[in-house]
Formats: C-alpha cells, sequence, structure tokens
C-alpha cells in the first residue's frame, strides 16, 4: 500500500531508489533462533557459488567477499556462521574488523614477601707486620723516635708492612623471594571466559536470500 501525505523525507516508502535493486530482498540477511535454511535462503557459511547459478544474488552483492582464491566465473557468499563474527553497523559494509583492545595501564600494589639481611664471610682474617730501625741504619720514618734508643743522633721509626692475606669477602644469600602484584580488575569474573575480546551473546544461525 502507498503510503500518502508524509511529513518527513522519504526513506524507503513508495519505491525509494535504494529498494529498486532487491524489490524480492535478494541478498538480505535472516535470522533464525535454530540451525534452519528456508528454501530460498544459503547459510551464511562462506560458500563459493557460480555466478551463472546464481545471478540474481550476484548482481546484488557481486564479489564484495571475495578472498582472491576464487575463479572469474565465481563470487562468495558471506561467512558469519563458520567465523563466529558479530555483525556492526556502519557505511563501509563488508569490511572485516578485527577483534582489539585500546591502548591502557593497569596499576598495582606489591606486597611485602622476605624482608631479610646479609652477612659477610670472613675470608682471610689476618695481620700485618711492622719493622723499627734507626737513621744510622740508612732507613728513614716519618716521625723522631728517641724513646729507648741506644743512640746520641736522633733516630727514626721506619714502618713497612708485608702482605699477609689479600682476600675477598663474599655475601651469602639469605631471603630469596618475590613479590605478587594485584591490579584493580585482577578477580573480575569476566576474565578467562572467552579467548577474544567478547560481549555477551547468544549463538544464532544467519541464511543469506538468494531468490
Amino acid at each position: 500500500m502507498e503510503i500518502l501525505n508524509l511529513n518527513t523525507k522519504e526513506i524507503n516508502q513508495n519505491g525509494y531508489h535504494n529498494n529498486k535493486l532487491t524489490l524480492d530482498k535478494i541478498g538480505f540477511i535472516f535470522t533464525a533462533p535454530i540451525k534452519i535454511v528456508p528454501d530460498d535462503c544459503l547459510a551464511c557459511d562462506g560458500y563459493v557459488l557460480k555466478i551463472v547459478d546464481y545471478d540474481k544474488l550476484y548482481s546484488v552483492i557481486g564479489k564484495t567477499f571475495n578472498i582472491g582464491t576464487e575463479s572469474n566465473d565465481e563470487f562468495r557468499i558471506p561467512d558469519y556462521n563458520i567465523t563466529k563474527r558479530f555483525l556492526q553497523p556502519g557505511d563501509n559494509v563488508g569490511e572485516i574488523i578485527e577483534a582489539g583492545l585500546p591502548q591502557h595501564t593497569h596499576s598495582g600494589t606489591t606486597s611485602s614477601n622476605g624482608a631479610h639481611t646479609h652477612t659477610a664471610q670472613s675470608a682471610g682474617a689476618h695481620t700485618h707486620t711492622i719493622n723499627e730501625g734507626h737513621s744510622s741504619q740508612g732507613l728513614s720514618g716519618t716521625a723522631p723516635y728517641t724513646s729507648g734508643d741506644d743512640y746520641t743522633s736522633t733516630v727514626w721509626k721506619t714502618q713497612a708492612t708485608s702482605s699477609a692475606g689479600a682476600h675477598t669477602h663474599a655475601t651469602t644469600s639469605n631471603g630469596a623471594h618475590t613479590h605478587t602484584m594485584t591490579t584493580g580488575n585482577a578477580s573480575n569474573t569476566l576474565y578467562g571466559k572467552s579467548t577474544t575480546v567478547q560481549p555477551p551473546s547468544q549463538v544464532v544461525h544467519l541464511c543469506i536470500k538468494y531468490k
């Protein structure tokens, strides 16, 4: 029935041009609550069809869904059931949008797990020797030495140390440990429910009309 006296701009009424191509709804998608396919439809499973056999459907969707492996006389219908892609409205019809997440960061706190100290092992306890002498013996020093000497002239105390125990110190590990970090959403019950970005959904069966 023709709609008369419209107060709004015509969209799909009265033979609007966008609908002239598919007056029989060829190429339209139908949703079934169970896995069934009407006689005038094909399951949206990505089948490759011969153009000559499905010329009406080809005249509507063309080679929009071809992936490059088809022959020149073939075209492919969309695959929604096998790939399980969600359908999204938009202007660039037929575009495949991969799953993804925007860039983001997580903040968290660490818990103390293993406060500890380190001890050093002694490896070379030792002493150094000091030699004393007098200036008359051809020795020299840094300070006068007069107490208890047997010489009338000023004598000197000479100090020389010998190497006796060059060594190193090693520390022992005392409290090897790890820290755990908890992010703000680590306990969210949604985690692990899917292998990809997944909103709540329920599976249906999609078909495309070809005649």
